[in-house]
């Protein structure tokens, strides 16, 4: 194999894996807006693959209220403002400024008039108190520098019926090169937090997808 297809195979299961938190720094810190998002948007990377089957796991029906916390591109965002239809909305929360203002603009390119990108913070979703009837991360929660303030923060806003989707990886390598979470440590987390359980699947492949709920 030559070194071009080396390259190309490598690229390829960097798509396909969880990335260390310092190569996904580097990328939003190198790449422009644009250059990211066609980085997280190929078919290589599983979670744009399965995008509208994440989504569905929400279960949202026209007119309700979702969002996606660390919405990257907004790809599966996207996904659900259809789900959610003209009468619903879909909140796209991201920490990247540069990314929040591109989703904003492609939104608006595309006339999604109940899609909106919100600015996060590391301990704050930015959604109202219970506006939000579902929320969806995303290979995001294994990135967290504070999970466990975020999952609170999560609670605040879900609705007292309220559904959370967590998607992500079991945790592979350590230190610098560690990337993941096990699903136990996030049902650890989110059960401190006041969520409880629904059920769990593995409808991306090699990744685990978890329901939870509001503990009553």
């Amino acid at each position: 194999m030559d070194i071009a297809r080396l390259a190309l195979a490598a690229a390829v299961v960097l798509l396909a894996q969880d990335v260390p938190r310092p190569v996904l720094e580097q990328h939003y810190k190198t790449k422009s807006a644009a250059e990211m998002a066609a980085w997280l948007e190929q078919d290589a990377r599983p979670v744009y693959r399965y995008r509208t089957a994440i989504a569905s796991l929400l279960q949202m029906k026209p007119g309700m209220a979702a969002a996606e916390i660390g919405a990257g591109s907004g790809f599966v965002a996207r996904e659900l403002a259809a789900q959610v239809g003209p009468s619903g909305t879909v909140f796209a929360v991201e920490l990247e400024p540069k990314m929040v203002a591109w989703m904003g603009e492609r939104a608006k390119a595309e006339r999604l008039a109940n899609f909106t990108a919100v600015q996060g913070k590391l301990d704050a979703t930015g959604l109202e108190p219970a506006s939000v009837d579902g929320v969806l991360m995303v290979n995001t929660f294994s990135y967290l520098e504070q999970p466990e303030a975020m999952l609170a923060a999560t609670a605040v806003a879900l609705q007292p019926t309220g559904i959370l989707v967590i998607v992500d990886f079991p945790m592979e390598g350590s230190g610098a090169t560690r990337a993941g979470i096990d699903a136990d440590d996030v049902i650890r987390m989110a059960t401190a937090a006041g969520f409880e359980r629904i059920n769990e699947s593995s409808i991306v492949p090699g990744q685990y997808a978890l329901r939870f709920r509001k503990q009553k």
